[in-house]
């Protein structure tokens, strides 16, 4: 596969640089007409697309439909149908001390934009943000994962057809390519990814004092509530966490369950995954494969580790080098040194952790860095209730999960070492657009009133202005 060489990457940088003026006066009717194109080009290449992610995954069809497809198709008609609005800006409310000034707020976009994303979902995490920085008016470039070449080759085609590379451009390419990039100055960079490149990404960011948009990751936890309906919720968790064989930034990372629903909750695993994918997952159509040879060892080494060191078996457990395969797992009794509970697993791999208080299971998320997302099933409110109000988390999902994600009036985004700033709809709309305050006065200046020299007149008017506020 051809990368994008460092001269080409120069030469397009310098094009959009000089275009992003041209991009910001675009009309919101003009980037709208963009999006439709996107659209339509996306509906005519699905079964290309679906291809393509069952060669860097083995994806099936309908995963791929849902997971990728579906998701971009979703934002870019909530895009298209909100844009002109959300373009126009708007008024905000006067204040008695301002009475002659009528404030607003104007949104303007931040101009030249980086934009890198992973391989875990490598046609909808690249195109949902992208959607966000062409509606705001700025140029941009895409940099894919070099793990997804098969994908790539499908984005590279239809945005190719849409955009010229001076407004959009696709970069591929390994760490030569991103780090030279990270050297240039953008108004903006989104990345997608861990916590330990996303520090890198935040330090050559600041050298230019680059905005930033960081998604990143972590352990999520899913809490279980004795008063529970347990075969619906191990349903839901099963889905959550083995889409896409696990390899999902706001997937389950493991479950804190009550003590006493221990036999009980690991029966209905056993009977539940077997319901999804049969006797032998491996011939399953609806189960994908690890991404690549160096993810599978991270995630064999870390299991084989931790059924030496007493892990106990659920579920699962089997393995297939060659394919790339491991079995929908669910484990117990792992090692709180073990990779399983220190790092996000990122693939099919389940710990349940069982707690005897609420207060023990709250101590043992807080004890970790905190999570990009956070699940709680419980058919109590004051249970959730009291479970959110102890934790600090990007996004919390009661009695479901990740499908908050999808939800157009809610932001998606982290907390400290799961992300910084907000993705997706408004809020994307937002992130990649500059929200510039506007005051205009009429007749006469505010400041009239606090002209040099300061004399008495000057205190008495601070005294009436303080009576305002």
């Amino acid at each position: 596969m051809a990368y994008t060489s460092i001269s080409e990457i120069d030469n397009i940088y310098s094009a959009q640089e000089k275009h992003k003026d041209v991009a910001k006066h675009s009309t919101a009717q003009q980037r709208k007409k963009l999006l439709e194109r996107l659209l339509a080009e996306i509906r005519s290449n699905e079964d290309a697309i679906q291809k393509a992610l069952y060669h860097d995954f083995h994806k099936s069809a309908m995963e791929t439909a849902i997971t990728e497809i579906f998701a971009v198709e979703f934002e870019l008609k909530q895009f298209i149908k909100h844009v002109e609005k959300w373009a126009k800006g708007k008024s905000v409310s006067r204040s008695l001390l301002f009475p002659n000034v009528s404030a607003s707020l104007h949104y303007e976009p931040k101009g030249q934009v980086l934009i890198i994303t992973p391989w875990n979902y490598p046609f909808q995490l690249p195109l949902v943000h992208l959607v966000a920085s062409i509606a705001a008016g700025n140029v941009t470039m895409l940099k894919l994962s070099e793990f997804s070449k098969h994908t790539n080759q499908v984005i590279k085609k239809i945005l190719g057809g849409i955009f010229k590379e001076e407004h959009v451009a696709v970069i591929e390419g390994e760490v030569n390519e991103t780090t030279h990039l990270l050297t240039k100055r953008f108004d903006h960079i989104h990345f997608t990814g861990s916590p330990a490149v996303g520090k890198i990404v935040m330090k050559a960011a600041s050298a230019n004092l680059s905005d930033i948009t960081l998604e990143l990751g972590g352990k999520s936890p899913a809490i279980f509530d004795k008063n529970v309906s347990l075969e619906r919720a191990v349903k839901n968790i099963i889905w959550a966490k083995f889409v896409n064989a696990g390899q999902t930034c706001i997937a389950p990372d493991y479950l804190l369950v009550p003590r006493p629903l221990k036999s009980e909750i690991e029966q209905l695993f056993k009977k539940e995954l077997e319901h999804a994918f049969g006797t032998n997952a491996q011939h399953s159509p609806d189960f994908a494969r690890i991404i690549n040879d160096k993810q599978y060892k991270r995630l064999s080494d870390a299991l084989t580790d931790a059924r030496s060191l007493g892990a106990q078996l659920i579920a699962g457990g089997n393995l297939d080098e060659r394919e790339r395969y491991i079995e929908p797992t669910v484990l117990s009794n792992v090692a709180e040194n073990n990779p399983l509970m220190t790092d996000e697993i990122f693939g099919p791999i389940l710990p349940i952790v069982y707690y005897n208080q609420i207060a023990d299971a709250i101590s043992f998320i807080n004890k970790k860095e905190k999570p990009l997302a956070l699940y709680i099933f419980s058919e109590d409110s004051k249970f959730s209730n009291h479970v959110i109000r102890h934790t600090s988390v990007g996004s919390t999902c009661v009695n479901d999960a990740m499908i908050q994600i999808l939800h157009p009036s809610l932001p998606f985004g982290g907390v400290n070492n799961s992300g910084i700033g907000q993705s997706t709809g408004w809020y994307g709309f937002k992130s990649f657009s500059h929200e510039r305050a506007i005051a205009d006065v009429k007749l006469m200046p505010m400041s009239k009133m606090f002209w040099f020299p300061y004399t008495e007149k000057t205190f008495k008017l601070l005294k009436w202005m303080k009576k305002l506020i």
